[in-house]
């Protein structure tokens, strides 16, 4: 049976979706073509975890088979990663990351709120996934210089308002990470974007309108990012525009951790430290908002929120993650306030240094 883009197989083996905003998918069942090449796991299909106390990026960010380009390095990490994902295969990897580091530097500043680059005080095998999260060359490629991206009025806040909204940022998005990607050697399409007010079905699962407090998702099997105009509107309301702006910047974030293969790195790394999966998925998730912090820095004049700055700072502390009151073993995105001090400290420094959670502190990702 088809999936919703008209293709069927394995994730990896099709083509990948147009970039753009698309029409919400028709609601007919996905399914995965029998795949010959990977023997059968003894991994359960991970469940979507239930709600949280407060809305959240979300996401189940799961591969179902999707495969990472073959990485032009050495042999040693190539084998990693292709380990990896035999042994993940149709495995969601929403939780999953590590805690590698714990040292900071933190440099002055004239911007309010935090100004720090992490750095890592151990010092792994070399060509390891812990030496790849730790030391990836993503962290030295800089800013994203300034874009000219004015923000579309979302208006009262219906399906088409938010298509033109998210149309326009989602443009600014690949604009602002594609030479990101080209400076490091990368060369990928951009991702799609589906913006629903009815079901969808998608590799990573199906969803409905109002599904629990999932704002948005991006999921790995097709790259394509999903927002939900419901909830959107529940959370938020067409005024609170920076909160559009931060949720889809954020899960743009996924995207990047995909492109530069720190999300493959994190999960192979899991296999040997199972123990740390949620402290771990709480870095993974809070490099992503680092991540839409630095593309902030990009839009701040021309959007723009200059003006709007304790606006910004109130959005990004308050609008995600969990509470003090979220049981331990449910906090997989972080609290609140720390969503708000990586989204301002990725807006702060402007670079992607800002953003290698997992070399900070535990103090700060919790």
């Amino acid at each position: 049976m088809s999936n919703p883009y008209g293709y069927g197989g394995r994730p990896q083996d099709r083509p990948a979706p147009p970039p753009g905003v698309l029409p919400p998918p028709q609601a007919a069942p996905w399914q995965q073509a029998p795949s010959q090449q990977y023997p059968q796991q003894p991994y359960p299909q991970q469940q979507y975890p239930g709600q949280w106390n407060q809305p959240y990026y979300g996401g189940p960010n799961q591969f179902n088979g999707f495969q990472p380009p073959k990485r032009k390095t050495g042999m040693l990490r190539v084998a990693l990663f292709a380990f990896m994902i035999l042994a993940f295969l149709g495995v969601g990897l929403s939780v999953l990351g590590v805690v590698l580091g714990s040292g900071s530097v933190a440099t002055d500043d004239p911007t309010s709120g935090p100004y720090v680059v992490p750095t890592a005080t151990s010092n792994p095998p070399e060509g390891s996934a812990e030496d790849y999260l730790l030391n990836s060359p993503f962290y030295q490629a800089g800013s994203l210089g300034q874009l000219d991206c004015p923000a579309e009025d979302l208006g009262d806040g219906s399906l088409a308002a938010q298509k033109r909204y998210y149309e326009k940022l989602f443009n600014c998005l690949n604009d602002a990470w594609r030479p990101v990607f080209e400076k490091l050697g990368l060369s990928k399409p951009d991702p799609g974007l589906v913006v629903f007010d009815k079901p969808v079905v998608t590799p990573c699962g199906n969803f409905k309108p109002l599904s629990g407090r999932v704002l948005a998702f991006y999921c790995y099997g097709n790259s394509v990012m999903y927002t939900d105009v419901q909830q959107m509107n529940k959370a938020f309301g067409p005024k609170e525009d920076l909160a559009y702006l931060m949720t889809i910047a954020h899960e743009y974030g996924h995207h990047v951790q995909g492109v530069t293969d720190l999300v493959y790195a994190r999960a192979a790394y899991v296999q040997d430290h199972p123990e740390k999966k949620l402290d771990s998925s709480r870095r993974n998730e809070l490099q992503a908002s680092c991540l839409a912090g630095v593309f902030s820095k990009a839009v701040e004049q021309s959007y723009p929120f200059t003006n709007r700055m304790k606006e910004f700072e109130f959005q990004a502390s308050n609008s995600f993650g969990e509470t003090p009151d979220t049981p331990e073993d449910e906090r997989t995105h972080g609290l609140a306030t720390s969503q708000g001090y990586w989204i301002m400290n990725g807006l702060n420094v402007g670079e992607t240094k800002a953003c290698n959670t997992f070399a900070a502190p535990a103090s700060l990702v919790k």
